[in-house]
């Protein structure tokens, strides 16, 4: 197989364990810090990003596309998006949806350029999941500088430790099943620790105002 036929095979974002870690954190991280204004509307406007992943995933294969998985997806963002406004969500949530734009179109740029795989690639490609934190919070009505805060303290972490554990899995082959359970779990408590402290410095900061 030659190199740019390798780079151009995508692996399947929804069997990415790990994408979808980082990516139900973010929305937790958004719903939690609307915790003072209205989760249900912060719930719907994460839901709705989960579908764009969902529809996003479906087209990284242009060899298989999986339009089933697209038409689900498509469902989920229409569903939630019209519960989430028919609920009183700030309708400026959907704004973030450009923002995620820049890092899935660099993440897509590094992939083209390097692999899927590469470091660069999937650090982009987690930074544009964690914008789903600061549209959750916004779409339940909180401050939009404190979804800034929290996509501040996220992203550059999140995208640090997928490049390390990207750096890890090539440092060796053989990898068995038991050791990368075992990384997972370990990068998933990593995630969830930083996650709550970012939460705390987000509702300390939003007492203050």
């Amino acid at each position: 197989m030659s190199e740019h036929a390798h780079k151009l095979k995508a692996p399947d974002p929804a069997r990415a364990h790990g994408a979808w870690v980082y990516l139900v954190i973010s929305i937790l991280a958004g719903v939690l810090t609307s915790a003072r204004f209205d989760m249900s509307t912060a719930f719907f406007a994460g839901v709705a990003f989960l579908g764009v992943f969902v529809c996003a995933s479906s087209f990284a294969n242009p060899a298989a596309r999986k339009w089933g998985r697209f038409a689900v997806g498509c469902a989920i963002i229409v569903a939630c998006v019209v519960a989430g406004i028919a609920t009183g969500a700030d309708p400026m949530f959907l704004a973030y949806s450009a923002i995620a734009v820049f890092p899935a179109g660099a993440s897509a740029f590094f992939a083209l350029r390097h692999g899927f795989q590469s470091g660069p690639a999937l650090a982009f490609a987690v930074v544009a999941l964690v914008v789903a934190a600061p549209a959750s919070a916004c779409a339940g009505g909180a401050p939009h500088h404190l979804g800034l805060i929290l996509l501040g303290l996220l992203a550059p972490f999140f995208a640090w430790r997928t490049w390390c554990t990207r750096q890890a899995l090539r440092s060796r082959s053989g990898w068995t099943r038991k050791e990368l359970k075992s990384l997972g779990w370990r990068e998933a408590a990593l995630a969830f620790g930083w996650t709550a402290l970012a939460l705390t410095v987000v509702h300390v900061v939003g007492a203050r105002h």
